[in-house]
């Protein structure tokens, strides 16, 4: 009883998170094991993220087996990106509002803030893929901005270019001295696949129309 208990007030906290209640972010403040539950929040919402581009695998006819460890290492790999996008806002956090704010806190709230992108699998759909991804990621951003508002008892403004200038920050990073950890994660996902993966739009279309004439 109790762990059902415990997996209701998970769901309750992710309900609130993607309905934008700030009371959310202030319970999970006080859930047991909130580290834990905050890496499998974004863990969840980075497989439902790469479930939606298993298009990509498909496409270039991805084994079954391999097909489901790349998904799963897409996953782990976009747990990764969202640790460096913490301790990027974390560091603005700290230089704008000149106090002290425990990381912990901060990615739990960030975390927590994910909760929309579990509904990240529906950019599968055609045509409405794109407009569907951009509205996760505004969704999202949003629900970071009424957490951290809730959280750290800021205003919304400061709330709005901590968030903007850390994500700009995890930005510059990851195209600097981030890339050889790009290049790791293509090196992951291409060993998993056992292929090297065509991404490009304009290749995955020659892709399906060397199978259309095969």
């Amino acid at each position: 009883m109790a762990d059902a208990s415990a997996a209701m007030s998970v769901w309750d906290l992710v309900f609130g998170a993607i309905a934008l209640k700030p009371q959310a972010y202030r319970s999970m403040e006080h859930m047991p094991n909130g580290n834990q539950i905050a890496v499998w929040i974004v863990f969840f919402a980075g497989l439902s993220e790469a479930i939606a581009q298993g298009i990509v695998l498909f496409l270039n006819q991805v084994k079954p087996f391999r097909f489901i460890v790349s998904i799963g290492i897409a996953a782990v790999l976009f747990v990764f990106g969202f640790f460096f996008w913490a301790g990027s806002t974390w560091l603005i956090i700290n230089l704008i509002l000149r106090e002290s704010v425990q990381l912990g806190q901060l990615m739990r709230t960030l975390a927590l803030s994910y909760s929309p992108r579990l509904l990240s699998f529906f950019i599968a759909l055609p045509y409405f893929g794109v407009p569907l991804s951009i509205i996760l990621s505004i969704w999202s951003f949003l629900a970071f901005l009424v957490g951290i508002t809730a959280t750290l008892n800021i205003g919304t403004w400061q709330a709005f270019w901590c968030g903007a200038i850390g994500w700009l920050v995890f930005q510059i990073l990851e195209n600097t001295i981030g890339r050889p950890v790009s290049a790791l994660g293509r090196w992951l996902k291409n060993t998993a696949a056992g292929v090297p993966l065509v991404t490009d739009l304009k290749e995955l279309e020659q892709l399906v129309n060397r199978g259309r004439q095969q």
